[in-house]
């Protein structure tokens, strides 16, 4: 049941995103124009674009990309539901019936877990996923202001534009019946990409804390950090003084000339080279050094 409704999910993700590009296409961009200068619609089209395919292109990778099993060995310790070698950053899902390298979750919109092989396509997904929806909330500023919140009290409404009128040849098919129509769209965009900026910006945060302290979420569960050690985590992940080193191999940046430009801000489907050993001892050394404990040798990456 978990498997179907991760398949409608998956697809629902693609209905979710064409309508949030028919309305900024068909509606925001030209209503926008008549507020914005020129030189600042150009750059944001471009820039939705780049969002757009980004967004596209790690969605994808994500749900494609396997999460990583362990191979084939009669090594110890074993998962008896698979009957293989279970290393200790592994752990067996369930649901899709496999033993899971660096296991984050399982996620029912990808429809599968995320894992060592698809965390950083994953975690690109939910980061271009809240900066596209900032950005259209911040965009589509006026557009909601004129043609919901102040619906029907001025003469400045979408469907009130003469030179909207002339221009779009899709004016009639969303203001023939009305304006309420537009009202209803628009308001329904705009809340939807309000609520998922604030909702997967904020699980966007978490994941950057997870990865600073090389850590996961269900590694976070199994190794049950104490409060005040949680509140440190959370609060100052840039402390960690495995900061960039864990980082750098988490985005598989740590190999040859691999820059942050070309395979980070750019669609690349390079691999990340240095898995996190799951233990939590990251996450454990840098609680006891803000608790004045004695450190221990920390042991961050595999």
């Amino acid at each position: 049941m978990r498997r179907v409704l991760g398949r409608f999910l998956y697809i629902k993700v693609y209905c979710i995103l064409a309508f949030v590009l028919f309305v900024s296409v068909a509606i925001v961009i030209p209503y926008e124009s008549l507020y914005k200068p020129f030189w600042v619609m150009i750059p944001l089209c471009f820039f939705a674009v780049y969002i757009a395919g980004n967004l596209l292109f790690h969605f994808n990778k994500a749900c494609r990309v396997g999460p990583g099993s362990p191979k084939k060995s009669d090594l110890l310790p074993r998962c008896f539901i698979c009957n293989n070698h279970k290393p200790v950053n592994a752990h067996h899902c369930s649901i899709c019936g496999i033993c899971v390298l660096n296991m984050d979750h399982h996620c029912i919109w990808l429809n599968q877990c995320v894992g060592a092989c698809n965390h950083r396509y994953f975690l690109q997904f939910i980061g271009f996923t809240a900066l596209g929806c900032g950005t259209f909330v911040l965009a589509a500023s006026n557009t909601f202001y004129y043609n919901y919140w102040k619906a029907f009290t001025t003469n400045k409404m979408f469907c009130d534009s003469d030179i909207l009128a002339k221009e779009l040849p899709w004016f009639e098919f969303i203001c023939g019946h009305g304006p309420s129509t537009l009202v209803s769209i628009i308001f329904a965009a705009y809340l939807l990409c309000l609520i998922v900026f604030v909702m997967i910006g904020g699980f966007f945060y978490w994941n950057f804390v997870l990865i600073s302290f090389g850590d996961t979420y269900l590694g976070v569960i199994i190794n049950a950090p104490t409060l005040k050690g949680l509140v440190n985590m959370f609060f100052f992940p840039c402390r960690n003084e495995h900061f960039h080193e864990n980082w750098r191999r988490f985005l598989g940046l740590d190999v040859g000339n691999r820059t942050f430009i070309r395979h980070i801000l750019l669609p690349s489907s390079h691999d990340a080279s240095g898995y996190f050993e799951w233990t939590g001892r990251v996450r454990d050394d840098y609680n006891n050094k803000l608790c004045g404990e004695k450190k221990e040798t920390p042991i961050t990456i595999v």
